[in-house]
């Protein structure tokens, strides 16, 4: 059972109506950032961080600082895979072009000195790869003939994780070590597993994981943890939506993910959840797509993917603790 590879890497950007009124000018109070704020229908306060038709995107994309964040622009309609990386300074929104290097979003390691991304290969398919941001080196990691995507960090740094197509065509989670340069794999589900991130910790692992398909089209996800000293799995959520992309909050006391829990398929918002299953809250409300939600280092931000503007543009919500900042007028 597999769903297609434009689901899968949610590079692809969702149909909206760019005349939808998809929120207001905010009261909360100003701060010093570049970009324009606005409230969700939720209540909750966003600013969206890049704008227009095209599809811009990012994938868990932030430094540790918080100073900078990966990105990826393609032009509306072109392939998947015919994307180009950039990195911006989110103090004053200015971009420096990577597409000499990086054809899609890439991850920072946690000290900064390395990048990691899926990206397209002599195939047509994407590998993984680790740049040195010392040296200008582009290395392969674990290369496959078969889809290997999603990758990130571990918190130390010394794993990469991600999700691979290289055992019998179906995804599974691997986790490679860079000191040694070995693989394992750490999910052998007859089906989809992917987008794994890791706690702070280092001792768990959350991704989703396919259970089939629902009656209106709409695909059921569910969210596991797995502890990656036990092999255990925690399944979170019911089986009935689509419950995917999660993120672990700084602490690991949260998960913020995306469902479509409204009963539309592939139209998502984003919920923050306890990793015990419990206290689900919700934070964007919408007819449109929220994908790709992570918390930033300092719990400040969460940064996210939305089709709410037109093609697939990048969005933050403003954070106090475990509850969003709200308009105040």
């Amino acid at each position: 059972m597999k769903t297609t590879l434009p689901f899968l890497l949610a590079l692809a950007a969702c149909s909206s109506d760019p005349a939808q009124n998809i929120a207001q000018q905010t009261n909360a109070p100003e701060s010093a950032s570049p970009f324009t704020r606005l409230v969700d229908p939720s209540g909750c306060v966003i600013e969206q961080i890049t704008a227009g038709d095209n599809d811009q995107y990012q994938v868990q994309g932030v430094s540790t600082d918080g100073t900078s964040l990966l990105m990826a622009f393609r032009q509306k309609g072109a392939p998947n895979l015919d994307s180009q990386g950039y990195e911006m300074d989110l103090g004053t929104g200015e971009r420096t072009d990577l597409s000499e290097i990086f054809t899609n979003s890439g991850t920072y390691s946690p000290d900064g000195k390395f990048i990691v991304v899926a990206q397209g290969s002599d195939n047509g398919k994407t590998d993984i790869y680790e740049y040195d941001r010392a040296t200008g080196e582009l290395q392969s990691v674990a290369s496959h003939e078969d889809w290997d995507w999603l990758p990130s960090y571990s918190p130390d740094g010394r794993f990469i994780v991600f999700n691979s197509n290289r055992v019998d065509g179906q995804s599974d989670i691997q986790v490679f070590e860079k000191s040694t340069q070995t693989l394992r794999r750490l999910t052998d589900y007859p089906g989809y597993d992917a987008h794994a991130q890791y706690s702070s910790d280092g001792d768990r692992i959350i991704f989703h994981r396919q259970h089939g398909t629902r009656e209106d089209g709409g695909y059921i996800f569910d969210l596991i943890v797995l502890d990656v000293n036990t092999g255990q799995e925690t399944q979170l959520t019911d089986g009935e939506y689509a419950q995917t992309y999660p993120a672990w909050a700084p602490d690991g006391r949260h998960i913020v993910y995306s469902s479509d829990i409204d009963g539309q398929p592939e139209k998502l918002n984003l919920y923050i959840l306890r990793p015990n299953g419990e206290g689900e809250s919700r934070i964007t409300k919408g007819d449109w797509s929220d994908s790709y939600a992570f918390w930033t280092r300092d719990g400040a931000y969460i940064y996210f993917n939305s089709d709410r503007a037109g093609g697939s543009n990048i969005f933050r919500l403003l954070m106090n603790g475990f509850e969003c900042v709200r308009d105040v007028g």
